[in-house]
């Protein structure tokens, strides 16, 4: 009896799962990939590229610094050498500290740009949630694997160009 009852509970429970419509969607790509993404990427872009350029030209100094001071390293006086290592070292922090901000507001800009462009892509979403008759949308991040034609990232970039 009990085998029975297993048998018919695995049937269901295989024709429920059956029925299911599961896509998977990288929403934050496919916010980037479209034209309104796009457009409205060029501006953080710009500054990124900015601060980018700003902090190669600290770590080029800072090289130019460590090769100066290893050419000089023998014929420096001890307290000479002490002083432009330290100097060094407190240069060598600064560029890092230089890194780790910019690598925040990097950060702090996609987010902005990611909240800003989220309606338009939630209501491409919706549509296409809506006439794909899906049951379940997970990130394809998430998933362990997932069949080509479960991924419509590609399909909601043109729902999202088409509806702007």
């Amino acid at each position: 009896m009990k085998k029975i009852i297993t048998a018919i509970f695995t049937l269901c429970f295989m024709n429920s799962v059956q029925a299911t419509e599961v896509a998977v969607i990288d929403f934050r790509a496919a916010l980037l990939a479209s034209n309104i993404g796009q457009e409205a990427a060029k501006e953080p872009k710009q500054k990124v590229a900015e601060m980018d350029a700003r902090l190669k030209k600290e770590q080029a100094d800072l090289e130019l610094l460590a090769k100066d001071l290893k050419r000089d390293e023998l014929t420096l006086s001890e307290g000479e050498f002490k002083k432009r290592r330290q100097a060094l070292a407190e240069h060598d922090n600064k560029v890092r500290a230089m890194a780790a901000n910019m690598q925040r507001q990097a950060k702090a800009l996609e987010q902005k740009l990611i909240q800003s462009l989220t309606p338009q892509g939630e209501a491409a979403l919706k549509s296409l949630i809506e006439e794909r008759k899906l049951d379940l949308v997970l990130n394809r991040q998430l998933s362990l694997y997932a069949d080509a034609d479960a991924d419509l990232t590609d399909e909601l970039v043109k729902r999202i160009n088409k509806d702007n």
